[in-house]
């Protein structure tokens, strides 16, 4: 098992996947602005890859990409044991019943509505990277 990288004085480590560029960039200008350290794909090609070489602890997927849905992306995501720490968190235009349902079957922190980005994403990305720290000790 990986140790732990994560304290309180290390920055955490988001990746923001997202094919609407200016939310993607929205989130992560307001990630980067907590002191988090960000980084973004348009899509969900190499996400793997990235997620494993950088060490991220947290991904921000969103629901509806055309390539793969995010909580599909995130249910192959737990399903590999090397991934399995990662705290995820979905943002969603859709309406806030059906956020409960993908919340349900989904193994996430979080779903966010993109509506409350600016109030609920930071403060979930923190949680997420808790979680994440507890499954690595």
């Amino acid at each position: 098992m990986t140790p732990p990288r994560l304290t309180h004085k290390q920055p955490i480590r988001v990746l923001v996947i997202d094919d609407d560029d200016i939310a993607r960039f929205a989130m992560v200008e307001l990630l980067a602005a907590a002191g988090h350290e960000v980084s973004d794909l348009p899509s969900p090609i190499g996400a793997t890859q990235k997620l494993l070489q950088e060490q991220i602890d947290v991904v921000v997927l969103d629901v509806m990409m055309p390539s793969l849905r995010g909580d599909k992306l995130a249910n192959l995501l737990r399903k590999n044991p090397r991934l399995q720490h990662l705290g995820v968190i979905l943002v969603t235009g859709a309406l806030p019943d059906e956020l409960e349902e993908v919340a349900g079957l989904v193994d996430a922190q979080a779903v966010i509505e993109k509506a409350r980005i600016d109030e609920a994403l930071v403060d979930a990305v923190n949680r997420a990277a808790r979680a994440s720290l507890e499954l690595r000790s």
